[in-house]
């Protein structure tokens, strides 16, 4: 698997930090860890057993290109020091030779002749100190320039993040968006009326007032969503997991959650007051 397709897989950028990496495993491995499926569905387990190999593959290689940009940025910033500490070595040992030059010559000269050489001196000490303080002022300029890009790169990076996150009233009617991973997004009063999110990661999913109908959620992992007021009519949510999510005057109506009489969506700790659920019954 090329390390691009990795970042697919994660729904990561190719900036992303160890802790990134590590915090996008542990919830695909959540999600398609084979304890979730059930035995008796072979096929299903079987899926899940290969998408988890691919999944720990997509890992290692993002660990290890995370690794390797971070140990470069330490060896960077220790060549500076190492730099910085020369300079001012050298800039002392200098002054040190120069400031015993200028003795020397004044014990054997006139006072007059003394007095030409130490001003001699006094000008090229001054001219290579003021060079020094010149080299020195010149790093000092790079490396706030190179902070205050850093800082801006840092602030515009989170300002596109936080965009990116904001989706509220997007359209993506009819969209294929399985396995996607959204977590946390606010996708409030969204259109995403026929879309795919098959497998997808949802986790505190802001679909607040959003228009869901006829969507696939199939195995879909809804947990702690909030789905107030969410039109789920004629949805798909076999083998989704809702648990914990607030679901509360949404419209369930013609919804599928099964087959016969059993229930196979997870419905722990759910808000369902005021629901329209899938046979027409507003629950209390």
């Amino acid at each position: 698997m090329e390390i691009d397709q990795c970042y697919q897989l994660f729904g990561l950028t190719s900036n992303a930090t160890l802790e990134d990496v590590n915090k996008a495993y542990k919830a695909l491995a959540m999600q398609w860890h084979p304890d979730r499926i059930p035995r008796e569905n072979v096929q299903l387990q079987l899926q899940a057993q290969e998408k988890l190999k691919e999944i720990n593959h997509a890992r290692d290689s993002l660990r290890k290109a995370a690794e390797q940009k971070e140990s470069g940025s330490q060896r960077y910033s220790h060549q500076n020091k190492q730099t910085h500490q020369h300079q001012t070595k050298y800039h002392s040992k200098y002054q040190s030779a120069y400031q015993g030059y200028a003795q020397q010559k004044a014990s054997d000269h006139t006072s007059e002749r003394t007095s030409e050489r130490h001003y001699s001196y006094q000008s090229r000490s001054q001219s290579h100190t003021y060079q020094a303080y010149q080299s020195h002022q010149s790093s000092q300029q790079t490396s706030k320039q190179q902070s205050s890009q850093s800082t801006h790169s840092s602030s515009s990076d989170s300002q596109k993040r936080q965009h990116k996150s904001d989706l509220t009233g997007a359209d993506f009617r009819g969209a294929n968006l399985r396995e996607k991973y959204l977590e946390g997004r606010n996708l409030s009063y969204a259109n995403l009326s026929n879309a795919d999110l098959t497998d997808a990661f949802l986790h505190r999913v802001n679909f607040q007032g959003a228009n869901l109908q006829g969507a696939n959620l199939f195995r879909a992992n809804l947990f702690q969503a909030n789905l107030q007021n969410a039109d789920l009519r004629g949805a798909n949510l076999i083998g989704a997991d809702l648990s914990g999510a607030d679901l509360s005057g949404a419209d369930l109506s013609g919804a599928k959650v099964g087959f016969g009489e059993k229930i196979m969506v997870k419905l722990t700790n759910v808000n369902l007051k005021g629901a329209i659920m899938p046979n027409g019954v507003i629950y209390s």
